[in-house]
């Protein structure tokens, strides 16, 4: 076919070539890597055979020539079809491969319309990219079960002359392993020609091992079918610069394998960058070689081959079908096979089945040009399989109909006809796995419309076949049945246009970006200003998104600005538009240009202007509260005649405005203006940095006398250095243009809502302000801008004339001079809070004025609640800023800090000379202690004044208000009982319940505070060792390390917990002041601790006191007390007490310290550099510490004497009795000694039932031999030893036997049978007692009573009221100090003595006399002698 078609008649000669299959060693193939190709790609480029002139002879007698012959050829690994998907990814990357040549599309291009030559270069510039890819789809079809144009007619047996037995190496290559898989199945004649092929690399040796490997060859195989191919005859110096080889041979005839088994390798070795130039070490000589090679096995084997296969097959044909008698047998032999079911593939069929037979003789036929040979052999093989119902065979057999009736180009009708019946057979009859075949057949019969000029049919073939397709080849189609609408005469533009977009939409679909962008803008010539308002909106977005993807941003704009106001679309359509329209505006070099945008609407004509008061606010909802309540809480802040002036009236009072329509306005001050903005969309609208556009006219035009143009130009220069400038404002940020401050603010229009925003411009100078419209920013991208349109109404004379605008809505100002404004912001205020939790707060001060402010002053109607703090306590981070700092021992001022927490002073004045300037910025901390819980509101002034008054202006205020929700947390209660073992120290429990129905609290500390008290954890780790000799016994009390058992309260849950309160001696007070803190961490925790002796904590303490309802001063009522002296009338008015009532001797003030604690962990929470400690205050003020018992006394003296009995039988032993008086009342005390056992009853009942914290032990055993004792927490009585139960059951004189000793008499005192004392308030009184025994023994020294009566007096309010105590300390070597053991902890053996506190009598006030027992005092005597045997057991 040389005419019509000659193009396709080219392609279907190459591909549908003879195939040879090659098996080759390895070593051939290492051989052949040398030069970076494999030994099918060596041969390949040769295997396009042009002026051979071979004269060919089928099945006719006269013989045709050939003058052009072509071979494929491929390993036996590659003679399989690849996997789907390996097929299409192989298919992808061919398209990706044709994206770099697509023809560049100039700007001024894109911009014609109907440009047909310009549409027809790019249809001529696409054309060989989509010839490309439909050779690479055919090839993954090849080697099919239904077709014998794929199988080999021949096949190549290589060997390396290097390989070990190259003989036995021939068979081995054709092992059935090695075979494809067609052969296995029997679809595929294994009887092939054989050609062995012995391959000697040049660089490894000469050629006579190889001659004689031939030799042996022959022998074995035979003459004809042997053969040496010789090769690498370069070397590496001739490399780069030797002519003999060429890069391009094997370029342009290589093809990439598409079966996995190869893809791989392949891969690595076209990408490798590094790799050797392909052919280095092929000469022109081996170039030669290699072509008398290929053509020699080609004329001379497998032509030859080819033509005796025909003939044969012919010959067997003929024999079998033709002929009348032939044709009934096979139409007999068939007729059963009507009633078999359709099946995808048909029957199987062998390739020694006269079906097979015929289908090869068909395909030879057709491979070596003899086409009507092969149409006749295809039509008799056409209706075996239509009869057997092998449709997919059938279709086929059509396929090859249609193009041998091409290549005759005979009858174009029934050609086409074929062609569509075999694509209609794949799709309908063969299942999906033929729809691959379908598609080629429809490619064939698109080209063979092409060839005939036939485009709109070729594109009726495409489109049909794009609707079947799922992938890009859908796209590729319809691309080219849009080029096939471009050639027809007349060009069909429209539907070229159409078909375009479509395969631009199923290229975006399937991410082939750049060819959806190409066709997309040949699509963009058609259909540009045509009124087809939905394909051009689809054209224009996609081809902006493309442009954005594609990073091409300055098309995008303008196709995405085409599409903004579709008000077509639906709600989703226009969302994604604008979404699209905003970020590419976002990523192109016009971000920032002012747009004409109509999104979102805006009221131009309506607009409301707002000025503000003299009392200026520090937000809306300060505005909000109601006028009473300010003036309540300005009541001893602002001068009452002043209250209700207006400022600005007092300030304009004498300013003459030039022009009726302007509104006075003093600089500094913001100017508020109400826009209205509406959504058109009915999607939601985000507006950003919406401000106001104004002019500013200085004031040097106006007309005013010299002296006020003086001070405004005064003004202007203090101003000027504060002007701010910012490119890039947030939201609700001030933006510097010249002379004037415009705010900025934010917001959402949802669809079809309306809003109005206030809008504010400050005037930083005297002059003429005029505001022009409104600028704003849609969603933070594209810039829009607006002028207002404000008319005043029509009058009545003239309908064509308007009145002035009323003044809210005049939009022209006269700006007067500066005058000082401050304003204030109040930083980390919270919202809720646990009640009793202290948060330190940042009050902002900011002068935005030019003028200086002095005399600022704070007052707030919470004092207990809000705190002004120090300058210094913003120096370190909170919790940091409250912790006792160790480099520092300064204390407070306690008398100063009383003052300024005095009741009636809740006003707070800064310090004097302070100024703050203009422009300036003053942090000061305020601290808040949420001292209950509650719902409040604070409401705050702070004043000040200008410091120079030009203006007439006195003062101005802000007034701030917050609200702030308080939950309850923790609920402290404390219990304070007098210690029975010191008269100095007291039991202080601490009962805690945590009230919060959800948080938990980490206890961190407790601390008190008072003149002379302070803490000691109960019990204290106490280990004492014996010290008599190094074989004494070592008793430890094995103490808790913590104070506390658990630092973690969890909600709903309490705790107790113990300490000793002691009460220290003004000699021994520390510099720190009158605080105890106690750590409630573990014993090694470093944890450090809150200093409560100053600062906040110190002051609202005392706030706390000052406010709280005072406890009766004296321990006595009135009545009982006489004489008492009244509160002079100063002091009632001031509700302030002596500075000794605050800190009087007999209460203290206790302080609990905890953290919030997030969750149930049994660890402290770590706070982060964003998240600080939660730090939870609860004070208890005015704890009593007299208690109920006037006067209380302690026996000390030695616990363990040791005497020789037999040189001295008296062993004498001093005690000290020591008495205190513990209330406000002289007190008259007597001491009576008794040497018999019986002894007056107590006046009053025991008090044991009565009993609470610390009380005697009078149950359990007696402590070891050098081990200390202490007073206990426990009445439990312990059994270990029943001998010592049985000897201390009771208090009794009489020595009792515990250690096996002797029994004795009793012992005598011998002092003293009776002694009085007179004791003042607050001291104490030692009486001397001695006692004398005669045996070593245990003996209880409580034969004694005191008895006591108070004696009434007059205190003087007007005198001092310092009670001065004298506390006399125990003797450190008589070791008295009683053991205090853990909770839960009960000691082996102990007998201790200890005191009971006196019985009360009276009600409520304290006893007035009474007489007590003494208490029991254990004193343990032994002899030398008895001390060692004690010992040794």
């Amino acid at each position: 076919m040389e005419g019509v078609g000659f193009t396709l008649a080219q392609s279907l000669r190459q591909q549908l070539a003879p195939v040879v299959m090659v098996l080759a060693t390895d070593k051939v193939e290492a051989s052949c890597q040398k030069n970076s190709l494999t030994f099918v790609d060596l041969l390949r480029p040769f295997c396009s055979l042009a002026n051979v002139n071979v004269p060919v002879r089928t099945a006719s007698e006269q013989p045709y020539r050939l003058q052009e012959f072509y071979i494929r050829m491929f390993y036996a690994s590659e003679i399989c079809q690849p996997r789907e998907e390996a097929a299409e990814e192989y298919l992808l990357e061919v398209v990706n491969s044709t994206i770099e040549k697509l023809p560049g599309e100039p700007e001024e291009d894109a911009q014609r319309k109907n440009d047909f030559w310009a549409a027809l270069a790019a249809a001529d510039a696409r054309t060989p990219s989509f010839q490309k890819y439909s050779n690479e789809f055919m090839r993954t079809l090849a080697f099919s079960e239904h077709e014998a144009v794929d199988h080999p007619v021949a096949s190549i047996q290589a060997v390396s002359s290097r390989d070990d037995h190259p003989v036995s190496r021939f068979a081995e290559l054709y092992n059935a392993e090695n075979l494809p898989p067609l052969i296995e199945e029997g679809a595929m004649d294994p009887k092939l020609l054989k050609l062995y092929v012995l391959v000697h690399d040049l660089q490894e040796g000469s050629v006579d091992r190889a001659n004689e490997i031939l030799l042996e060859m022959r022998s074995t195989f035979g003459v004809n079918n042997c053969r040496i191919l010789c090769i690498n005859s370069g070397s590496l110096e001739a490399d780069d610069g030797s002519p003999n080889s060429s890069e391009d041979i094997w370029s342009s005839g290589s093809l990439r394998p598409v079966t996995p088994l190869n893809v791989s390798g392949v891969d690595k070795l076209d990408k490798d960058s590094s790799r050797p130039r392909r052919g280095r070490f092929i000469t022109q000589a081996d170039v030669e070689e290699l072509t008398d090679f290929v053509l020699d096995i080609a004329v001379k084997h497998i032509l030859p081959t080819m033509e005796l296969k025909v003939r044969t097959l012919y010959q067997q044909v003929a024999a079998t079908r033709k002929g009348l008698k032939n044709q009934i047998k096979n139409l007999w032999w068939r007729k059963g096979k009507d009633e078999v079911p359709d099946v995808a593939n048909g029957p199987q069929y062998t390739y020694n089945s006269i079906e097979s037979q015929i289908r090869v003789l068909g395909d030879y036929a057709f491979m070596l040009r003899d086409y009507e040979l092969a149409l006749s052999n295809y039509r008799l093989l056409s209706s075996d399989y239509k009869m057997d119902k092998a449709w997919k065979r059938y279709a086929g057999v059509q396929e090859m109909i249609g193009l041998s009736l091409f290549m005759l180009d005979q009858s174009r009708r029934e050609s086409e006809l074929c062609m569509d019946t075999a694509i209609n057979y794949y799709h309908q009859k063969s299942g999906s796995s033929s729809a691959k075949y379908a598609t080629r057949a429809a490619l064939w019969l698109a080209e063979m419309h092409k060839a005939r000029g036939q485009y709109r049919e070729a594109a009726v073939v495409l489109f049909r076949s794009s609707t079947e397709e799922g992938s890009v080849r859908s796209a590729l189609f319809l691309e080219q049945a849009a080029y096939c609408f471009l050639r027809i005469a007349p060009p069909m533009l429209r539907k070229y246009g159409f078909h375009l977009v479509l395969a631009g939409n199923q290229y975006s679909n399937y991410g082939q970006k750049k060819l959806a962008m190409f066709v997309y803008q040949c699509a963009l010539r058609v259909f540009r200003d045509q009124g087809w308002n939905y394909i051009s909106d689809h054209v224009h977005f996609h081809l902006g998104r493309l442009c954005q993807l594609l990073e091409n941003n300055a098309f995008a704009v303008q196709f995405f600005k085409k599409v903004i106001a579709s008000s077509h679309q639906s709600p989703t359509n226009q969302a994604k538009f604008l979404s699209e329209f905003l970020y590419v505006i976002e990523k192109s070099d016009r971000k920032g240009a002012v747009l004409d945008l109509d999104l979102p609407s805006v009221d131009l004509e309506h607009v409301y202007v707002h000025f503000e008061d003299q009392r200026t606010y520090a937000s809306s909802a300060a505005a909000s509260v109601p006028e009473e309540i300010w003036t309540s809480v300005e009541e001893g802040l602002v001068p009452a005649a002043d209250k209700a002036v207006n400022w600005l009236d007092a300030r304009t009072s004498n300013v003459k405005t030039t022009t009726m329509d302007y509104n006075v306005c003093v600089a500094g001050e913001d100017i508020g203006v109400d826009v209205e903005f509406s959504n058109p969309l009915q999607v939601a609208l985000d507006i950003s940095g919406v401000s106001l556009v104004c002019i500013f006219t200085a004031e040097g035009s106006a007309e005013e006398s010299g002296q006020e143009k003086s001070e405004e130009r005064m003004l202007d220069t203090s101003s000027s250095s504060d002007r701010v400038v910012q490119q890039d404002s947030q939201p609700g940020t001030p933006s510097a243009q010249g002379d004037i401050i415009l705010s900025e603010e934010a917001f959402t229009l949802k669809a079809g809502e309306s809003q109005v925003v206030r809008l504010r411009v400050r005037p930083s100078r005297a002059g003429h302000l005029n505001v022009l419209g409104v600028k704003w920013v849609l969603s933070k991208i594209a810039h829009g801008q607006r002028d207002f349109a404000v008319v005043g109404k029509k009058t009545k004379l003239r309908s064509n004339k308007r009145d002035e605008p009323p003044p809210h809505q005049r939009l022209k100002f006269q700006v007067l001079g500066h005058m000082p404004r401050l304003e204030v912001s109040l930083h980390e205020m919270p919202g809720r809070v646990n009640a009793g939790e202290v948060r330190r707060l940042v009050l902002e001060l900011s002068n935005a004025s030019a003028g200086a402010l002095k005399s600022i002053k704070f007052k707030t109607d919470h004092p207990l609640f809000l705190l002004v703090g120090d300058s210094g306590d913003l120096d370190q981070e909170f919790p940091a800023c409250l912790e006792v700092r160790t480099e520092s021992s300064r204390t407070e001022d306690v008398a100063v800090v009383e003052e300024e927490c005095a009741p009636s002073d809740s006003l707070f004045s800064f310090p004097e000379g302070t100024v703050l300037e203009g422009g300036s910025t003053v942090l000061w901390p305020l601290w808040l202690h949420a001292r209950q819980a509650g719902t409040f509101t604070f409401n705050t002034v702070i004043y000040y004044e200008p410091d120079k008054l030009s203006s007439g202006l006195r003062y101005r205020t802000v007034r701030i208000t917050h609200s702030l929700q308080v939950l309850p947390s923790l609920r402290v209660g404390i219990e304070i009982t007098p210690s029975p073992l010191r008269l100095e120290q007291f039991l202080l429990r601490l009962d805690i319940e945590n009230e919060h129905g959800a948080e938990s609290f980490w206890l961190r500390q407790v601390s008190c505070a008072g003149n002379q008290w302070s803490l000691a954890s109960l019990p204290p780790p106490i280990v004492e060792n014996g010290d008599e000799s190094e074989g004494a016994d070592v008793r430890a009390a094995y103490l808790s390390a913590s104070v506390c058992p658990s630092q973690l309260l969890p909600a709903g849950q309490n705790l107790s917990l113990f300490f000793k309160l002691l009460n220290i001696s003004p000699g021994k007070l520390t510099a720190e002041g009158f605080t105890s803190n106690i750590r409630l961490g573990p014993a090694g925790s470093m944890e450090p601790l809150i200093d409560i002796c100053k600062g906040p904590l110190l002051s609202f303490l005392l706030r706390e006191k000052l406010h709280m309802k005072k406890p009766d001063f004296f321990s006595s009522s009135q009545e009982q007390v006489g004489g008492i002296a009244k509160v002079d009338n100063k002091r009632k008015t001031t509700n302030a007490l002596p500075l000794e009532i605050l800190h009087e001797a007999g209460r203290v003030d206790v302080m609990l310290i905890s953290e919030q604690q997030d969750g149930m962990s049994t660890e402290k929470r770590t706070s982060s550099a964003n998240d600080s400690s939660r730090i939870i205050v609860n004070d208890v003020c005015h704890c009593s510490v007299q208690g109920s018992e006037p006067v209380v006394w302690v026996l000390e003296g030695p616990r363990y004497v040791k005497h020789d009995f037999k040189e001295d039988p008296f062993c004498e032993v001093s005690f000290t009795l020591t008495i205190s008086n513990r209330s406000n009342l002289d007190a008259d005390v007597k001491v009576e000694t008794f040497d018999l056992k019986s002894m007056p009853l107590p006046s009053s009942a025991s008090n044991q039932e009565k009993r609470v914290g610390w009380f005697p032990l009078t149950s359990s055993p007696p402590p070891g031999v050098g081990e200390s004792a202490t007073g206990l927490t426990t009445t439990e009585t312990v059994s270990s030893s029943a001998a010592a139960a049985a000897a201390v059951g009771t208090v009794s004189s009489e020595k009792v036997d515990v250690y096996g000793l002797s029994s004795c008499g009793p012992y005598m005192w011998c002092n003293l049978r009776s002694t009085k004392v007179s004791v003042a308030p607050g001291t104490s009184a030692e009486v001397p007692l001695c006692i004398t025994i005669f045996a070593p023994g245990i003996y209880d020294i409580s034969r004694y009573q005191v008895s006591w009566a108070l004696q009434e007096k007059v205190i003087d309010l007007h005198g001092s009221h310092e009670l001065k105590t004298s506390v006399t300390s125990p003797q450190k070597s008589s070791k008295s100090t009683e053991i205090t053991y853990a909770a839960g902890f009960v000691p082996t053996s102990d007998k201790l003595g200890g005191i009971s506190v006196a019985s009360s009598r009276g009600s409520e006030g304290s006893a007035r006399f009474g007489t007590e027992p003494g208490h029991p005092y254990l004193l343990t005597c032994v002899s030398g002698d008895d001390l060692i045997s004690t010992r040794s057991r």
